[in-house]
């Protein structure tokens, strides 16, 4: 279906493509607003005090409206030319999930089949509607649709059985195939089906195309077997790699069985995409600054900002700030449904995103799988510098990593810019002239691409801070703009047995920890182990620190607590952190620096983790890890354990130990 944008919660939505783009490049934004007398500038996000740029602005569409998209994926068959006359076969699978309203489950010309909620099937034929049979979610069916100089015949079948279940003749109805679609009527009204489809195929006496889904997608076009120009189009990127009728769960690679996963999973909150046209235009001087910046709309009814990220068109800095904008895109228009999560606080961007129905990849679609997909041509309408977690109350992702950039200038601290996109798109050439790498508060999704990169970095004697907790968690999989999860087992949602292949690249999904080679306790030398929106804690300095050879990073810093204050929940150490566990895995030379320990009930270790030591061990390790090592490449690995560290960092015109430690690790990475 498509609708308009509800603009309830916000007066302006869109997004910046690319949002990460180099000195002498251009970006564009693509905006939905209610105020046809929008103004724009370009504004700085990581200066405490604003700079307004005067780079030059390209308007194309006039005055900004309010724009449509389209929700619910759905699959539109090629016409066959001259069938009106010939008799033809149309068929194809399908397994229905939930669906609270009645749906179209397949259309051809002016004969339609619905399901209803309780899994009635209907033939509509003109305005005459016939009831068929019964299916029950979750089972496979074969469905067939023939016509004849007799008329119309449909008939039903259990899929994985080869069983008859229902047929029905409609005498002298002679549908013509104009229009063929599954899944939708094709108007723009009526939500689409949710359930699987696989294996359709449509032909006459003397012609005859089939159409078999592959495992690697999303796709939105497939070509026949018999002739690649005769193809689907599949709209709003439904689900590729999903089992399908076949699936025995002998083989959970669709590698060595491509055929037990030849089916694509169809929701009517799927979402491909905006296909919206550019209204601006805004050019990136080649010598500007790296940085964060914004396109700053103002309306009659309130402020937005759109943000997008400046890379130096040469490096100008010998550390970069690595941006975690997988993890924003995977954050991205979290709905946060009240009925699951209690909120203690409020943003509009969640209101905006329950107001459109849009989802992230922490949410599930109406029938209740998983959401696998996510795209960046998006609102992200949380990506925001003033944004607050509902379930915090406090700020989440770009603004705390703003802290930083904010700190290390009025510091002095030169650091560039350079996204995880940057990585996966360009490999370690992207950070082949940095000697330093700093993480976000969270770099929690990490493509292979990146991950090679980062081997090759450190490989090259790069030195690494991970500046966060729970990072280096999940594997994600890029196509274009597309970004794709799946999670297997997790509280956030689980994904069906034998999907934990990634349709886009093929290799297994789920975490980084269990993928082997690149664990984070191998590299980074602590795991992610708890999480909790209790009350944030301060780090204490083990003796270790007091080392000679760490007199570099505590230079100027008095005694404990380290970070007894944050803008994250209160505390250096808190939301998600990480420790060191005993395992054959964590790199010999490590040293823990410091240890935040303390925390209340709330946080409690991950069940999952398996423990050589058992209960005893996870009632120590209730805490937060600073460690440093030096790895094979010859740098250093420091890594602080805490989602909260750089919400820790001081306030403009104050000072703490926090602040000290990042200014000593800054001048000790150059």
């Amino acid at each position: 279906m498509r609708r308009l944008l509800n603009h309830s919660a916000m007066p302006v939505a869109g997004y910046m493509e690319p949002w990460s783009v180099q000195g002498g490049a251009s970006t564009r934004a693509y905006l939905s607003c209610i105020d046809p007398r929008a103004t724009y500038r370009v504004v700085s996000l990581d200066r405490d005090e604003q700079e307004v740029k005067d780079w030059p602005l390209q308007n194309h569409s006039g005055s900004p409206t309010v724009r449509e998209y389209s929700l619910g994926s759905w699959v539109e068959l090629p016409p066959l030319p001259d069938t009106s006359d010939e008799e033809w076969r149309f068929s194809f699978e399908f397994l229905p999930t939930q669906n609270a309203t009645r749906r179209i489950l397949c259309l051809l010309g002016d004969l339609a089949i619905s399901i209803e909620a309780g899994g009635r099937l209907d033939v509509e034929i003109g305005n005459v509607t016939n009831s068929f049979a019964h299916v029950s979610n979750e089972c496979w069916y074969s469905l067939s649709i023939s016509k004849s100089v007799a008329g119309v015949a449909v008939l039903l079948a259990a899929a994985t059985r080869k069983k008859e279940i229902a047929r029905a003749n409609y005498p002298g109805a002679a549908p013509i195939l104009d229009r063929v679609y599954i899944g939708s009527d094709g108007s723009t009204d009526t939500k689409s089906f949710n359930g699987r489809i696989a294996r359709i195929s449509l032909g006459t006496a003397d012609r005859q195309f089939s159409w078999n889904f592959p495992t690697r997608g999303p796709a939105d076009r497939l070509g026949s077997i018999e002739d690649s120009e005769l193809a689907l189009k599949i709209h709003n990127m439904p689900t590729f790699c999903v089992a399908s009728a076949r699936f025995t769960a002998e083989v959970h690679d669709p590698r060595l069985e491509p055929t037990h996963f030849d089916a694509i999973h169809l929701h009517d909150d799927d979402f491909g995409g905006f296909d919206w046209s550019a209204d601006l235009t805004i050019e990136i001087p080649k010598d500007a600054r790296p940085g964060v910046f914004a396109l700053e709309v103002t309306t009659e009814q309130g402020v937005e900002r759109l943000p997008f990220f400046v890379r130096s068109a040469k490096p100008s800095s010998v550390l970069a700030f690595l941006v975690p904008t997988s993890t924003y895109l995977a954050y991205a228009d979290e709905r946060l449904p009240p009925v699951r999560y209690p909120w203690r606080g409020t943003d509009r961007g969640h209101r905006f995103s329950l107001d459109n129905d849009f989802l992230c990849l922490y949410d599930v679609h109406s029938d209740l799988s998983g959401v696998s997909l996510t795209s960046a041509r998006r609102p992200r309408a949380t990506l925001r510098d003033d944004y607050h977690y509902p379930l915090s109350n406090c700020p989440h992702l770009l603004p705390v990593d703003l802290q930083l950039l904010k700190f290390y200038a009025r510091e002095g601290v030169a650091v560039d810019v350079l996204t995880d996109r940057d990585l996966h798109d360009e490999g370690y050439a992207a950070a082949a002239a940095y000697r330093g790498l700093l993480t976000g508060s969270h770099p929690e999704y990490w493509s292979s691409d990146m991950m090679k990169a980062l081997d090759q970095f450190l490989e090259g004697g790069g030195n690494l801070a991970y500046l966060g907790g729970n990072g280096f968690y999940w594997v994600v999989a890029y196509q274009g703009e597309t970004m794709e999860l799946r999670r297997v087992k997790s509280d956030i949602w689980t994904g069906r047995p034998g999907e934990s292949h990634m349709s886009i690249t093929g290799e297994p999904g789920g975490n980084w920890e269990d993928r082997g080679l690149r664990n984070p306790q191998s590299y980074l030398g602590v795991t992610y182990l708890i999480m909790s929106f209790g009350r944030g804690r301060p780090y204490q300095r083990l003796a270790a620190s007091f080392s000679r050879e760490y007199d570099w990073l505590f230079k100027g810093v008095s005694n404990d607590p380290i970070g007894d204050s944050g803008a994250v929940l209160g505390g250096a150490a808190g939301y998600e952190i990480d420790a060191v566990v005993r395992s054959q895995e964590t790199p010999t030379n490590l040293v823990r620096l410091a240890t935040a320990d303390g925390f209340d009930d709330s946080f409690q270790v991950r069940p999952e983790v398996w423990l050589a030591d058992g209960n005893a061990e996870r009632e120590t390790l209730r805490r937060a890890d600073m460690t440093i090592y030096r790895h094979a490449g010859g740098g250093q690995v420091f890594c602080t354990g805490s989602v909260a560290w750089i919400g820790a960092l001081p306030a403009q015109g104050e000072s703490n130990a926090v602040g000290q430690i990042m200014k000593n690790l800054a001048e000790g990475f150059s």
